[in-house]
């Protein structure tokens, strides 16, 4: 498989939560080590802003190594994910909620996260 970089930002999932964690930057990867060494099961992955999605179990010196799986998120689904954590947040009117793409709904996630 072709290595390829994150394009930030990006949201990780835990199917098991409806929550998301929403990462700007790979300095912000790199430097919160709660991001980079957490235990991560089989199913949690991350999400980048081009759909992209990428395994959180490989690991280099301690250190988890985001992989690309080869899948990527429809729009549709990445909205689903974004209503659910508004939801969850408290968010009023979620049915509503839109964004033209993925990008622009990992945005909301983040403006969510700073309210």
């Amino acid at each position: 498989m072709v290595k390829r970089s994150i394009d930030w930002p990006a949201v990780i999932r835990h199917p098991d939560d409806p929550e998301l964690t929403c990462v700007r930057s790979q300095s912000v990867w790199d430097s919160e080590a709660d991001l980079h060494s957490f235990e991560y099961d089989d199913s949690d992955y991350l999400v980048d802003s081009s759909g992209i999605v990428y395994t959180l179990t490989r690991r280099t010196k301690n250190v988890v190594q985001p992989e690309p799986d080869g899948r990527s998120l429809a729009l549709e689904v990445m909205l689903g994910l974004v209503k659910a954590h508004a939801s969850q947040t408290g968010s009023c009117c979620v049915s509503k909620l839109y964004a033209p793409s993925i990008r622009e709904a990992i945005r909301i996630v983040e403006s969510l996260d700073e309210a």
